[in-house]
């Protein structure tokens, strides 16, 4: 009798580890058994079962793994090496064939670890990233309100941001600011419902009301389209936001949709895509790819036809279908049959109560921990979000998404809904194109870590506090912490306080903490307003525009706000051209003279060995000048000592003059190697210092 399996990678303990693959590399996988008495395996063999590398992530096949010596306590052992990874997220698993019966692993991982809740016990699932993912610097757009009046009922289009006049917030002034990536908050149709607050004039984004269409307030065209004719307000929504997606594909800039699957709006709009690319037809009332069965479906076919039923609410879903939505059982619970009627659906209560939404019948829910879809129901909406998504990406453009409130989404929608989205995507663009996923998620981001390109969540806060408090040990310890590479780091979010607001008004102590941060390496967002350092939360429910975003538009922002969002393009348009500074290579450096305290200094490396390593040195100081003699580290003094007796000069990639050199006489690779680097920044100043042999 098998008594307890192991598995998980094999260079780490068996059932341990979240692997970080970039493609190409390949993965070890290992598994232990042990039985009542070692003479019962004598026969065992042991697969890998996985979809890894598969072109469709739904189709996946066992590995045959070979024996080995066993590592650890168990009585066998088998260990494979998997072929060299591609992009996209996967799973694998392993089990024991004795005597013609599989034993899987999963059933036999002992007593539950931590990783058990999220299905991850003896269960690896891992996403492949493009490296691409490390630098980029996502800019958080709210087009609704970018170029509107702030304090007013304004409304700013997606045509304002393709303008090319003064003062416009546009595409092309994030291009020219080093944005790599536009965040578009929740872009879909959006009609506020009635019971909101008088404040909230404008609606929740996160409240949509048709994931098919654009909505039509953020278009000039549309909004000119009476409020009967949904159809024509789609079709120029539509048509105005794959224009800008085209015109930022242009300017270099991919972009990212943000979507909220956990819930739609009261009154949402059905529609539903049917075919594939180019012959993709989008439907309005058409049930037949989500309802359960011939059954549920004739219901809803004497719902549309009953004269009875007010014509005003038959293209709403929580009418026709409600079983799409989410309803509680008789003990108040999830119940995940769906509702059986409009009146039995409910508003999401996770983090507050969401009166103004509606949770969809997906199978989650953050409050009860519940992430595994178990009906029907729940996998026809499933696929019904898949859909949209995939639309959004294939027909509107979209590079991936930001997914609001990933907490509550079963664990299916990760490892195969958003990987079958991400197959239609390549199917399009290419076999080597991949989605930039980004997972709003809080609680458990180890988790989302492991399926998500990004998790954003608040470890940024962390990081600022580190940088605004001067502490360089706890910024160090900050950005050693085991999911720091996985997560944004940044200056907010929609609903979050403004990065500026922990610096008090000091712009300069802000603009070295925001450009220390971009050129740490990794990934980075910032919202619309926060390189003016905006102090304003962003009032996403109200009408009206960013305050500093309008004074920009006027010409009236004050030079102090506008000299330091120059100054943060420079480190973004630095950090974007230098290898160093793409990746999450990062080696603290120390001092050679009495230290000072305050100054952060790193070296950073590129992926390829050959790249010429950098040094980054920030003065968080805001009062005192520096200076010292700076350890050169490792990767940057091996090269040194290849030629000890060459000379160097240093330049600052991003001072005023960056083809200038800083000493007055080059020195020696000996003299740099045994003294250090002499280093001197005035307060809150940046340096990115590159070593250039001279003779």
């Amino acid at each position: 009798m098998i008594e307890r399996i192991g598995f998980g990678p094999a260079q780490l303990r068996p059932g341990r580890g979240r692997p970080r693959l970039r493609p190409g590399e390949t993965l070890a996988l290992g598994l232990g058994v042990s039985a009542t008495s070692p003479g019962e395996l004598a026969g065992a063999t042991a697969f890998v079962w996985t979809n890894h590398g598969a072109a469709d992530p739904r189709n996946f096949s066992a590995v045959a793994m070979a024996g080995t010596v066993p590592a650890d306590e168990h009585q066998r052992a088998f260990e494979v090496t998997l072929p060299p990874a591609v992009r996209g997220t996967f799973v694998a698993t392993g089990y024991v064939v004795l005597d013609g019966v599989r034993h899987w692993a999963q059933e036999h991982a002992g007593p539950p670890s931590p990783a058990a809740r999220h299905g991850l016990q003896n269960r690896l699932v891992y996403r492949v990233s493009d490296p691409a993912v490390d630098a980029t610097y996502v800019r958080q757009v709210p087009i609704d309100k970018a170029n509107a009046r702030a304090d007013s009922t304004d409304i700013s289009t997606i045509e304002d941001m393709l303008e090319t006049g003064p003062g416009w917030y546009t595409l092309r002034q994030l291009a020219d600011e080093g944005v790599t990536c536009v965040w578009v908050q929740v872009p879909y149709r959006l009609d506020p419902w009635d019971g909101l607050a008088a404040l909230d004039d404008a609606g929740s984004d996160y409240a949509s009301t048709d994931w098919f269409s654009i909505d039509p307030e953020l278009s000039r065209e549309a909004r000119a389209v009476p409020p009967w004719d949904r159809d024509r307000q789609r079709e120029l929504a539509n048509a105005a936001m794959t224009r800008f997606v085209a015109a930022a594909h242009a300017l270099g800039m991919a972009v990212i949709s943000e979507i909220a699957p956990n819930h739609v709006g009261h009154n949402y709009v059905f529609r539903d895509v049917f075919g594939e690319g180019g012959s993709a037809q989008v439907r309005r009332r058409d049930y037949s790819q989500v309802a359960l069965d011939a059954a549920q479906l004739a219901e809803v076919a004497a719902r549309l036809a009953s004269p009875e039923v007010d014509e005003g609410i038959k293209d709403y879903a929580e009418h026709m279908l409600p079983q799409l939505y989410a309803t509680r059982g008789p003990d108040g619970r999830y119940d995940p049959r769906g509702a059986g009627s409009v009146h039995r659906t409910y508003s999401p209560d996770w983090y507050g109560r969401w009166a103004d939404t509606k949770h969809l019948n997906h199978g989650g829910h953050a409050g009860e921990q519940r992430w595994v879809a178990t009906s029907a129901q729940n996998q026809r909406v499933l696929d019904y979000i898949g859909r949209a998504m995939r639309w959004a990406v294939t027909e509107l453009g979209f590079d991936g998404f930001r997914v609001d409130h990933a907490l509550g989404m079963p664990f299916s929608f990760f490892e195969q809904v958003l990987p079958v989205v991400e197959m239609e995507a390549r199917r399009v663009r290419g076999a080597d194109s991949s989605l930039l996923i980004v997972l709003e998620d809080h609680d458990r981001k180890d988790y989302s870590a492991r399926v998500g390109d990004v998790v954003q969540s608040k470890g940024y806060e962390e990081l600022l506090h580190a940088l605004a408090d001067r502490d360089v040990d706890r910024l160090w310890r900050s950005y050693g912490a085991p999911l720091r590479d996985a997560e944004f780091s940044g200056t907010g979010n929609h609903d979050e306080i403004r990065g500026s607001g922990w610096f008090g008004g000091d712009l300069l102590a802000y603009g070295t903490a925001v450009v220390t941060m971009r050129l740490m390496g990794g990934p980075m967002t910032t919202l619309a307003g926060d390189e003016y350092a905006e102090g304003q939360q962003l009032r996403f429910k109200s009408r009206g525009g960013v305050p500093t975003l309008w004074q920009l538009r006027q010409g009236t922002l004050p030079a102090a706000n506008t000299a330091l969002a120059a100054r943060i393009a420079a480190a973004a348009r630095l950090a974007s051209s230098r290898p160093a500074l793409r990746t999450t290579e990062r080696e603290r450096l120390g001092w050679r003279t009495a230290a000072p305290t305050v100054p952060f200094a790193c070296a950073r490396s590129g992926a390829d060995p050959g790249d010429v390593p950098l040094l980054l040195v920030s003065n968080l100081d805001r009062t005192a000048w520096v200076s010292g003699q700076l350890d050169v580290g490792s990767s940057l003094g091996s090269r040194l000592a290849q030629a000890p007796d060459s000379h160097h000069q240093v330049l600052d990639l991003l001072g005023t003059d960056p083809d200038r050199p800083m000493w007055r006489r080059p020195l020696s690779g000996r003299q740099l190697l045994e003294e250090g680097l002499p280093a001197g920044l005035q307060p809150c100043q940046v340096q990115v210092l590159e070593l250039q042999r001279v003779h």
